[in-house]
């Protein structure tokens, strides 16, 4: 999947750093290359990780429901963003 069509809410995994092969959601995308990401966990949702797109493996896999709520502006929690990372691993391995 090209970095141009990363979305709010997708699951990635992380390609580089400390926390390489971790889970993430992406929180934001911040400008051209670079992505803030969130996991509920280490990433709370307070304070995202800023990370270069080619840091990042994408998944064709999105949490619908925290990227709406996250456009309509509303509040998402870690336990949700969690919760949501936690299902799309199962449908990804099902």
């Amino acid at each position: 999947m090209p970095a141009g069509e990363l979305k709010v809410g997708q699951l990635v995994y992380s390609r580089a750093g400390r926390d390489r092969g971790r889970p993430f959601l992406i929180w934001q995308l911040a400008g051209p290359g670079r992505v803030y990401l969130v996991d509920g966990r280490l990433r709370r949702t307070s304070k995202p990780k800023l990370k270069n797109v080619l840091h990042v493996q994408a998944v064709n896999r999105v949490a619908t429901v925290i990227a709406d709520r996250l456009k309509r502006g509303e509040v998402v929690t870690d336990a949700e963003v969690r919760r949501a990372i936690a299902q799309l691993l199962e449908t990804e391995q099902a």
